[in-house]
């Protein structure tokens, strides 16, 4: 019988659809919603669409609880905060299991049998040459001079004397003990060209005791520091050595560079893609990713929550001290300050787009304290994401001291970024999108503002407040779908670019993320292999590629969507009384759904979107549309970032994915 690949995608379209029919089960049963309706609110807030089919404010509160908790749990933050714990947990399974495959080395034994032989040999042999191992003294000797320490130490009685200076001891690793290599004393000279100084065992006084550091090579794991997963990560997969011993490369992000303690011919290549990499190789490069991976958890989860309780504390205090104005409308509605205060700061943080108010913020939109924190925490938490979250990380590894154990792998995450998350990218691609979200919102605030000059719809309001209302507006036609003006009454062709702006929302986080894949060969498999980007080609004929294919990708979905609805509705399309019902407003509807942006012309009669005058097949249509759109600015198949333990590739086959 034939089952669907677990993998990422299909997940994402199991996790979505069941939120959005969950809502049957929810907010249905009380009945004030038609089946149709309830599964509507319940795939709009799963895909933070935010149109309606019925006003918000007409629903009981915990329906909207409901419509507050669900875009939570589906918004791309919460879920890349659910990837990187399951791929977290992924490899501390992975440690686990190293960990318990590697014996406990008998070090008292091999150590005591060492020293007795040490004691009963000849006093004079030739610098370098090892000597023979000497009969066992008595098991009971008292004045036997030696006790393990902690961390593979081997610390001497002080009555013992120190060893010639021109000699130090050799203490095999485990493996070659195993194999009947015996403790050695070399001359200092002989193996000081041998011998790298990490390596090296050389006496030191301390509180009248001899100390020495127990030899470790580079491929044996420190065993004494495995009482924890973490410490099975930091001793037997991590990046070079643990302890206080300095690193003697730094990781560079460049193709063919050197990369701390990886074999030689190991090189790191376009897209943080690791090549040659031997089997060691990647248990030591899977250490460091570990150790960012926890970190990265702790980061986006700070950032999503963080972001949430920053908006409730930036309008909470606002609303309960507004103009009459504002808090009588609040009244009106029949809607509570606070209540408002929470739902508008999820709302604009998940870019869903519902709000308690009917007319969503064209009431507020001379407010300049919301409009300006509303319109940061749109960007914050949507497109600007990858940006911010980078800024972050970037302002981290500034911050801590350069010895700090967050160094290494704050770094690893600015380096190799798209191997832990998925939406977070290196420095160059992220001034680049960057410096395209600041120009699409520029040239979006512009037209709104200078083809509406002479319309009363929009400069009723003072200079100031204007363009703040618009930036508030370019902000919603790619983010969060509210609204501070009246769509309908606006200039055509602000109509139209508000579509235009709707439906290239995501492509340049998408553009971005499947650019930056480094399975990307793999994961645009799915086209024609003459229509496949060549990495190789310049920088921007291989952008083009990726905007061919999303432009594929997308607009048949639209046009066949828009077909349908025109079929059902065309009654009412063709009513020349009916001028709301038109193709335009019906395509507008239909990229609105797609994009999951939520802005609509609306209907004269209704304070709803247009879709609330739709058939009940126009209505699954849009549903239909809101969760493809959903999962448009995904990988197309497979993404290092996203992809499930059981779907590793094989690094041997020329992709080294650690």
């Amino acid at each position: 019988m034939w089952k669907p690949p677990a993998n990422f995608i299909t997940l994402h379209y199991a996790w979505i659809i069941f939120t959005s029919l969950l809502a049957l089960a929810i907010i249905y049963p009380y009945g004030n919603l038609s089946a149709i309706d309830a599964w509507f609110f319940g795939a709009s807030a799963s895909t933070e669409s935010g149109l309606n089919t019925v006003d918000v404010k007409d629903l009981k509160t915990y329906q909207q609880v409901y419509i507050y908790i669900i875009p939570i749990i589906t918004n791309l933050g919460f879920i890349n905060i659910v990837v990187v714990a399951v791929r977290l947990l992924w490899f501390e399974q992975r440690f686990k299991a190293a960990a318990a495959s590697f014996p406990r080395p008998n070090l008292t034994r091999d150590v005591e049998a060492q020293a007795e032989s040490t004691e009963t040999g000849s006093p004079e042999k030739t610098s370098g040459e090892a000597e023979p191992a000497k009969d066992k003294a008595p098991a009971d000797q008292t004045d036997r001079p030696i006790a393990l320490t902690s961390g593979a130490h081997i610390t001497f009685d002080q009555d013992v004397k120190e060893p010639r200076s021109d000699s130090t001891l050799y203490i095999p690793p485990p493996r070659e003990r195993d194999e009947g290599h015996a403790f050695v004393e070399q001359s200092a000279v002989a193996s000081s060209g041998e011998d790298d100084d990490d390596d090296a065992i050389k006496p030191a006084d301390h509180s009248g005791l001899t100390r020495r550091r127990a030899y470790h090579h580079d491929g044996e794991p420190s065993m004494s520091r495995t009482k924890s997963i973490e410490h099975a990560a930091a001793s037997l997969f991590v990046l070079g050595k643990t302890g206080a011993a300095p690193s003697r490369r730094s990781l560079s992000s460049s193709r063919g560079a050197d990369l701390p303690y990886l074999s030689k011919q190991a090189t790191v290549g376009r897209n943080s893609n690791f090549y040659k990499l031997t089997a060691e190789d990647r248990e030591r490069l899977g250490g460091i990713e570990y150790r960012a991976l926890k970190l990265l958890l702790k980061i986006v989860s700070g950032y999503f929550f963080g972001l949430q309780l920053f908006g409730v504390l930036c309008l909470l205090p606002w609303i309960h001290h507004a103009p009459a104005k504002y808090t009588a409308w609040l009244e009106e509605c029949a809607q509570g300050k606070t209540w408002w205060a929470f739902y508008s700061a999820q709302t604009m943080v998940n870019n869903l787009g519902f709000t308690l108010t009917p007319d969503s913020m064209i009431t507020f939109r001379d407010a300049t304290w919301p409009l300006l924190v509303m319109t940061f925490l749109a960007y914050a938490g949507e497109t600007f994401y990858p940006v911010f979250l980078r800024l972050v990380i970037w302002a981290m590894s500034k911050l801590v001291p350069k010895q700090s154990s967050l160094t290494e792998p704050l770094r690893f995450l600015l380096d190799h970024p798209r191997r832990c998350c998925m939406v977070l990218f290196p420095s160059r691609p992220t001034w680049i999108l960057c410096g395209i979200l600041i120009a699409m919102n520029f040239i979006d605030v512009l037209l709104i503002v200078v083809l509406d000059l002479d319309n009363p719809a929009v400069n009723d309001l003072p200079s100031g407040p204007r363009v703040l209302s618009a930036l508030f507006q370019a902000a919603s036609s790619r983010h969060t779908g509210t609204a501070t003006l009246n769509l309908a009454n606006v200039n055509p062709a602000v109509q139209f670019s508000l579509l235009v702006m709707m439906y290239i929302a995501i492509f340049p986080i998408a553009i971005s993320i499947r650019a930056s894949n480094p399975d990307e060969e793999r994961a645009l498999g799915v086209y024609a292999p003459e229509r496949e980007p060549d990495e190789a080609g310049s920088s921007r004929s291989y952008v083009l590629a990726h905007v061919r294919n999303q432009l594929s990708f997308d607009l048949w979905y639209i046009f066949l969507g828009t077909f349908c609805i025109c079929i059902a509705e065309s009654a009412r399309i063709a009513d020349v009384n009916e001028p709301s019902f038109s193709v335009f407003s019906v395509m507008f509807e239909v990229v609105s759904a797609y994009a999951n942006v939520g802005l609509s012309l609306g209907y004269p009669t209704v304070m709803t979107s247009l879709c609330g005058q739709f058939t009940t097949f126009s209505k699954l249509v849009v549903c239909a549309m809101m969760i493809r759109g959903r999962h448009r600015g995904l990988p197309y198949a497979v993404d290092r970032a996203v992809v499930l333990p059981g779907e590793r590739q094989d690094e041997g086959q020329g992709q080294g994915q650690g």
